[in-house]
Order: structure tokens, then C-alpha cells, then sequence
């Protein structure tokens, strides 16, 4: 599934690029929503008040109240991950995209003959290597990594921390319970009541223990050393 915003503040604009949104992914056979926002204040808000959930977002640069570049910047402050295609009627701001990370450009006058193409593009980068992503929110924003780059989850009561390949960590409030459903079917097990692991990190799995990529040790709970050695060796195949 992917989800598209498009915000732009004439009416028969946004139709057009819904319409060519929805025929690109049929053609592609691919599942997709499309949510329309007539101006950048409501897109905002909806990333403020946490109910955004977007793959890509297709932004006219120049609304009457919120324009798209103070939009994107806005937005960025919550989601870093998100894709920017600016879809504008002038390329007088072609380069202040860089300073949001906007994918791409599209002249309105192209869009005829230019939309499908680099739509395409788009979906390309998101399904890259049919990667898969675990999208959470922290006190401050709302962050999507990519289920390669996990190597475990943490519990500590409600707080879950999240440790990555890189080293970095990520905090937010949730029962481990909840992240192990999301993440159901995605070579993830429990090896401990307060640890979610990354089964195709796994190098060795001992009675009590457990090793992952980087040197980490983890505990192996003794009703869990079975599930773990399974999950283990199916991610290995």
C-alpha cells in the first residue's frame, strides 16, 4: 500500500494528479490511497497531531495561505523519510527544494506527458528492494526506519527503545506486546520478555544467550530458546 498526499489549491489540479495517481498504480498493480489537502495548513497540522501516515507527497509550492516550501519544512520536522515531488506552475523555486530534500520537480505545463514517468520514479525508490519500514512516533517526531536497519526492540515497562544497525537508538512509549503484532511475519521473535530481535541479525544462538551483528549479547528466556532457535534458522534460509 502506498499512501499519497496531494496538496494543492485548485480544485481541478488536485483531480488530475488523484486520477493519474490511481491509473499509475493500477498499471503498476499496486495497492494505494490518495488524500487531498487544499492548502499546506491542514497537511501540517495533520503531521502535528500525529494522524499523517504518508509515503509521498506531491506539493504545489505556491498556496494562498501555506505555501509548499514552508510546508515541507514543517513537515520535515516530524517525518525526515517522507518523499517530496513539487508540482509548480514556475521553476523560480527549483532549488530551495534542495534544503527540504524534494525528490523531484514537475511543471504544471508537463504534466500531461511528464507525470507518469516520474511518478514511476517515485514508486521505484519507495518499493526498492521491496523494502519494508516500522513507522513509530517519539515525543518530538515521527520517525520510519527501515526493518533491515533494526536489529532489536527494547522494553523497559511502557517505554520501547529501538537499536539500530547504524548504533543510533530511538525512544517512544508503547507495550512490546503491540510492536511484535505489527511486526508479525517480519522475521522478528521474542527471545526474552523484554526483547523483540531481528532474527536474520541472529549470528549465534546459545542455551541462555544470544549474539547479533555488532557484537550485542542479548538474554534467551528458557521458554523462548526454542521459538528462537526456529526463528533463527528460518532466517537463515
Amino acid at each position: 500500500m502506498i499512501s499519497v498526499a496531494v496538496c494543492d489549491d485548485e480544485k481541478a489540479v488536485r483531480e488530475y494528479i488523484r486520477e493519474a495517481v490511481l491509473n499509475s498504480l493500477a498499471e503498476m498493480d499496486l495497492d494505494g490511497r490518495v488524500t487531498e489537502f487544499d492548502d499546506g495548513e491542514p497537511l501540517c497540522a495533520a503531521y502535528e497531531n500525529g494522524t499523517a501516515d504518508f509515503d509521498l507527497l506531491l506539493l504545489d509550492i505556491t498556496m494562498k495561505r501555506r505555501d509548499g516550501l514552508s510546508a515541507a519544512k514543517r513537515i520535515r520536522e516530524f517525518d525526515r523519510d517522507v518523499m517530496i515531488v513539487f508540482i509548480t506552475a514556475s521553476a523560480e523555486h527549483v532549488f530551495s527544494g534542495y534544503e527540504v530534500r524534494a525528490f523531484r520537480y514537475l511543471l504544471k505545463p508537463e504534466l500531461a506527458h511528464g507525470f507518469a514517468g516520474v511518478f514511476r520514479e517515485c514508486v521505484a525508490e519507495l518499493t526498492k528492494s521491496n523494502e519494508v519500514r516500522y513507522t513509530f512516533r517519539t515525543v518530538s517526531e515521527q520517525i520510519s526506519l527501515p526493518i533491515r536497519d533494526i536489529l532489536y526492540f527494547e522494553s523497559d515497562k511502557r517505554k520501547v527503545t529501538v537499536r539500530c544497525v547504524s548504533g543510533k537508538t530511538f525512544s517512544f512509549y508503547a507495550k512490546l506486546d503491540a510492536v511484535q503484532a505489527e511486526l508479525k511475519n517480519r522475521d522478528f521473535v521474542r527471545c526474552h520478555q523484554s526483547y523483540l530481535v531481528n532474527a536474520k541479525k541472529i549470528l549465534s544462538v546459545r542455551s541462555a544467550e544470544l549474539e547479533l551483528d555488532g557484537g550485542a549479547v542479548l538474554p534467551v528466556s528458557k521458554h523462548r530458546a526454542k521459538e528462537t532457535n526456529e526463528a533463527f534458522l528460518w532466517a537463515m534460509r
